[in-house]
């Protein structure tokens, strides 16, 4: 894949991010301030840059995930003119990088049954992508996905587990008080 120039994509701001490796991160931000359009972006071309990652995106209702994330992500793929390497599919909703067989699924906090037990055929889940995550209105709803994704990974692999936030700015919620009011190094804000 050709280098990408980070400035002719996503303009000014978003290179600490793009190359970040903490475990949580929070993007905070209103609409067209690009924060998942450069999550998507970022989650594709580490897909095909880490050839053992899958990722899991997440909304607090799965029918929102088309018109979204899913979205994005296609938009992602066609914007860094990668689209032959990409096979998508709508029921379920799922994309999957072709030469390897790496995945990105999509589940919904709607019926956290699906989330509970998520596997992938090659390699690890490494990375999720929770949108708007000021919806998910629980704390303890985002511990079970957190007890989901939290198996180890090799450390010869060059891998590492990530979960991306991104949503709009918020009232008092479980999300500021978790990450805002004591941040520590294990969180990008």
């Amino acid at each position: 894949m050709a280098p990408i120039k980070l400035s002719e994509i996503l303009g000014q701001g978003y290179d600490c991010f793009f190359n970040n490796k903490t475990f949580y991160e929070c993007l905070r931000g209103g609409r067209a301030s690009k924060k998942s359009k450069t999550t998507a972006l970022r989650m594709i071309y580490r897909m095909m840059s880490y050839p053992a990652a899958n990722a899991l995106v997440v909304r607090r209702v799965y029918s929102t995930l088309k018109d979204s994330c899913f979205t994005d992500l296609l938009w992602a793929i066609d914007r860094l003119g990668v689209t032959k390497y990409w096979k998508a599919t709508t029921n379920p909703l799922k994309l999957e990088y072709t030469p390897t067989g790496q995945v990105i699924l999509f589940r919904g906090m709607d019926d956290p049954l699906k989330i509970t037990s998520i596997a992938v055929r090659h390699g690890y889940l490494c990375w999720v992508w929770i949108e708007e995550a000021y919806q998910i209105t629980d704390e303890s709803d985002f511990d079970k996905l957190m007890m989901s994704i939290r198996g180890k990974i090799p450390q010869s692999s060059g891998l590492f587990k990530q979960v991306t936030l991104t949503f709009n700015p918020w009232r008092e919620n479980w999300i500021k008080t978790r990450f805002f009011d004591n941040p520590d190094d294990s969180i990008f804000l």
